[in-house]
């Protein structure tokens, strides 16, 4: 563990001094076990030498930590140092030392704080004269928590540890929670990007298969493409069917931010939207150049566990490259504007072009990252057209604030004979 947040003085050769001559005095008024040997083992030593050992200890890194419930969280580092001794390995067996978390505000020592054990890291190469733990949580609840820890030297009293960057001192001067590290529990922001197919192919039979798959995904956020309504009073809105449904199996009430780009097949009014179970504290919309039809990106900032998330979707131009290039560009504009301060951003669409085409190379030089090549680069992930695709159109794009997991293509399967929509959707 190289990061440095806590540098003392190294008084290694007085404190050999010290220990030396405790050990030839033969002093045993503070001897809490029985001298057998005359202070030749590590016991009798270490007893000899002084009664009740001071601790001094940090939460060396890191200062903010985020898992998923029922995940180990990453390594947790401790550093500990004993004042007046050197930490030897007869010393460490000793030392007691956990890492643990428990509720924002509330001390370690309450019973509501859960503890690990952790290890004894050998590879510390900055650690001087201290001694460096390492150790992991597991934390089953979702919430924002404290992790900390404690440690103890024979049986002592915990010492418990919190921050020392910044000029803060450790255990020096007892755990506060202004000075405590962090603890996010949340589950991974999960997201989808599905073209509907409008109304085509028999809807009634593909809606069970598309509510099915949105359910199991258990989506943050949704990006739409196709949303259409058919005119009239009876006229069916296969994105209202789909969230009905949705909510129905969910228990979830769903925000949408939808908006209509054109007529399709002269029957449909044609659209975007967005969809998501969590709060949306803004929205917006940019038509981009016209092509065939009129295209849109719309956005949306939306308040995920994660934090605020931007979530955006479009549609680009099916029959001119230049326009999608075209198209593209406004959009990355767009998005641009709207996040002014650089938050985490999602644009997901068919963009109708493979990555090998100009908007690919467009959009990675803007800053996006691909979700699908970031982590299959040999895998090609058809999408389109299904059920037998020989190209991907649907993208996952993701700006540099958020890092990748997983992605999977979903409807890629027919059931029964029936696909969800002739795209598979990610």
């Amino acid at each position: 563990m190289e990061q440095l947040s806590y540098s003392r003085l190294n008084f290694s050769a007085l404190l050999v001094f010290i220990f030396l001559f405790a050990q030839c005095t033969g002093d045993k008024s503070t001897n809490n076990h029985t001298d057998t040997d005359a202070g030749t083992d590590a016991t009798d030593i270490i007893d000899d030498t002084i009664t009740r050992q001071e601790v001094w200890c940090n939460t060396q890194w890191p200062l903010t930590t985020q898992t998923s419930p029922g995940a180990a969280t990453e390594s947790l580092y401790v550093r500990v140092d004993l004042p007046g001794l050197i930490i030897t390995p007869p010393i460490r067996e000793f030392l007691e030392v956990d890492v643990g978390f428990g509720p924002t505000g509330v001390h370690p020592g309450d019973a509501s704080w859960q503890w690990e054990t952790s290890d004894y890291n050998a590879s510390c190469l900055s650690c001087g004269s201290d001694v460096e733990y390492m150790g992991q949580i597991t934390p089953l609840s979702e919430g924002t928590y404290h992790w900390g820890a404690r440690v103890r030297y024979d049986s002592g009293p915990w010492q418990y540890c919190d921050r020392s960057d910044d000029g803060l001192e450790g255990s020096t001067d007892g755990w506060t929670p202004q000075t405590a590290p962090s603890l996010i529990v949340s589950r991974d922001l999960r997201v989808v990007t599905l073209n509907l197919r409008c109304l085509l192919d028999d809807f009634a039979s593909r809606l069970p298969l598309i509510v099915d798959t949105l359910t199991a995904s258990d989506a943050d956020l949704i990006g739409v493409q196709e949303v259409c309504t058919e005119d009239g009073p009876l006229g069916h809105d296969n994105l209202t069917e789909i969230i009905n449904a949705l909510s129905t199996r969910t228990g979830k009430q769903y925000q949408i931010v939808r908006t209509v780009t054109h007529r399709s097949w002269d029957t449909y009014d044609e659209g975007i939207a967005l969809v998501t179970p969590h709060a949306i504290i803004d929205e917006s919309e940019t038509s981009l150049p016209m092509g065939a039809f009129l295209r849109k990106v719309v956005m949306a900032r939306v308040e995920t566990p994660l934090g605020t998330v931007i979530m955006a979707t479009t549609h680009l131009d099916h029959l001119d490259a230049q326009t999608r290039v075209d198209q593209a560009t406004a959009a990355i504009s767009a998005l641009t504007a709207f996040n002014s301060l650089s938050e985490p951003l999602i644009l997901t669409g068919d963009f109708n072009e493979g990555p090998d085409a100009v908007v690919h190379s467009l959009m990675t030089d803007a800053g996006f990252s691909d979700l699908w090549s970031n982590l299959y680069p040999l895998d090609p992930g058809y999408t389109f057209p299904m059920p037998a695709p020989d190209i991907r159109i649907d993208y996952i794009w993701l700006n540099h604030k958020i890092t990748p997991l997983s992605i999977s293509r979903i409807l890629d399967t027919p059931v029964a004979g029936v696909t969800g929509s002739d795209h598979a959707g990610l």
